[in-house]
C-alpha cells in the first residue's frame, strides 16, 4: 500500500462484502493481459516503441479499449427468462460510465485529452 492504513483498507473490503485478503493473482493476470496486448511490452518481439511517448500512447489506447470496447465474460449479466443467455458488459458499464459496449469507431471519435 502506498497511502492509508492497512486496517482501513481491510474495513473497506469487508464493507464491500469482500475478504480482507490481498491476492496478487488478479494483478498478475492484468499485467499478463496488458503485456500480451501491447506489442512493445511483449517478450521476444520485433515490435518496439520508438519513443517513450509512442509507448505511452499505445498503453493508453489499450487501457481505453480494455475498459470500454472489450466485453468481459466474468461481468456478463444473465438475461431474465432466457436460459444460458447473457448480456455482455465492459468494466465501464459495470461502473455506470456508459450504458453500452463501445465500438472502436466510438472510441476514436470520442474527444480524449492529449497525453503530455
Amino acid at each position: 500500500m502506498l497511502w492509508g492504513k492497512r486496517h482501513e483498507l481491510f474495513a473497506r473490503l469487508r464493507d464491500a462484502g469482500l475478504r480482507p485478503l490481498i491476492q496478487t493473482a488478479f494483478v498478475e493476470r492484468v499485467n499478463l493481459t496488458f503485456r500480451q496486448s501491447v506489442a512493445a511490452l511483449s517478450r521476444r518481439t520485433w515490435a518496439y516503441a520508438q519513443t517513450e511517448r509512442h509507448l505511452l500512447l499505445h498503453c493508453e489506447w489499450f487501457r481505453l479499449y480494455y475498459h470500454f470496447v472489450r466485453a468481459h465474460e466474468s461481468l456478463a449479466l444473465e438475461v431474465p427468462g432466457l436460459k444460458r443467455r447473457f448480456r455482455p458488459r465492459s468494466p465501464a458499464m459495470v461502473l455506470s460510465l456508459t450504458d453500452h459496449l463501445w465500438s472502436v469507431r466510438d472510441l476514436l471519435l470520442y474527444p480524449v485529452p492529449q497525453v503530455v
